[in-house]
């Protein structure tokens, strides 16, 4: 066989093979990109989904709770933690208790180891250090006057210092959901129930 032909031969055998072989190298880089991508929706996702468990505060409408359990209720077993708190929340609300009323930077008590506390949603970041009969108090009111106070976050670390604390009862002049409330709700919302009431009127 001629050199020349040959040569030729080589050359096109070898132009064939390096054709393939950087044909093979973009389909890996590209399966290698693709594969990254979707590695990092995935991640995205179960980040995400994540802070929804860890920001989301379990929320309950005041009346709802405190409806009697069902004879199927029972016989599914509601348990005894409920059923007294269900008991203990219905005594702090509807009952007269010694309390604290704080608005507007104003201290009032009433009664001796007051276990209510009463304010507004633009006292809360003062309550610790304007509040010192703090030892008894099982439930924060906390009312709320209009919709764009649902803008403004409340972190519920800032009652840390009310060491026997139970419940954060939300008391609306305007028409809100669950969703609402647990969004407004920042910090610590694992050591509280959280209730609301939507109360057009009067909340004092």
């Amino acid at each position: 066989m001629p050199t020349n032909l040959l040569h030729a031969r080589n050359a096109n055998f070898s132009k064939i093979y390096s054709t393939k072989i950087n044909c093979m190298k973009s389909k890996i880089i590209m399966l290698i990109v693709l594969l990254i991508s979707c590695l990092n929706a995935v991640a995205q996702r179960l980040s995400t989904s994540d802070n929804i468990d860890e920001t989301t505060v379990p929320v309950l409408e005041l009346d709802a709770f405190l409806s009697p359990p069902s004879q199927t209720a029972r016989a599914a077993g509601v348990s005894n933690v409920t059923l007294l708190n269900m008991q203990n929340v219905k005594e702090l609300v509807y009952n007269t208790q010694p309390s604290i009323y704080f608005f507007g930077g104003v201290v009032k008590v009433f009664g001796d180891k007051p276990r209510n506390l009463f304010t507004d949603a633009n006292s809360i970041s003062s309550l610790n250090n304007s509040v010192t009969l703090k030892n008894n108090i099982e439930i924060v009111t906390v009312n709320l006057d209009n919709p764009n106070q649902l803008n403004t976050p409340i972190n519920l670390s800032q009652l840390s210092e009310f060491k026997n604390l139970k419940y954060i009862y939300f008391i609306t002049s305007f028409d809100v959901s669950n969703n609402a409330i647990a969004n407004l709700i920042q910090g610590d919302s694992e050591k509280y129930m959280v209730f609301y009431k939507v109360q057009k009127g009067d909340n004092n």
